[in-house]
């Protein structure tokens, strides 16, 4: 979890690409980003995502999901 408001953190959020908060990014066993998700979704998506990627899926089922968010402008 990084803290937007602070400059310790913008390599990350350039990394990560975060414009809006909450960002979740989803990482495979190697550190690869498989997908994230931006904004208020259904819980039910987190818990896919994390399902298969513990499950070593190809693919996790909400990859670039978006809902309703903040805006991460970095200070």
């Amino acid at each position: 979890m990084l803290n937007v408001d602070s400059t310790k953190w913008e390599q990350e959020l350039d990394e990560f690409g975060v414009e809006g908060i909450p960002h979740f990014a989803f990482l495979d066993r190697q550190g690869n980003e498989e997908g994230n998700v931006v904004g208020r979704l259904p819980r039910q998506y987190l818990v896919e995502n994390v399902n298969a990627l513990a499950a070593g899926k190809q693919s996790i089922p909400h990859a670039r999901a978006v809902g309703q968010y903040s805006s991460a402008e970095a200070p």
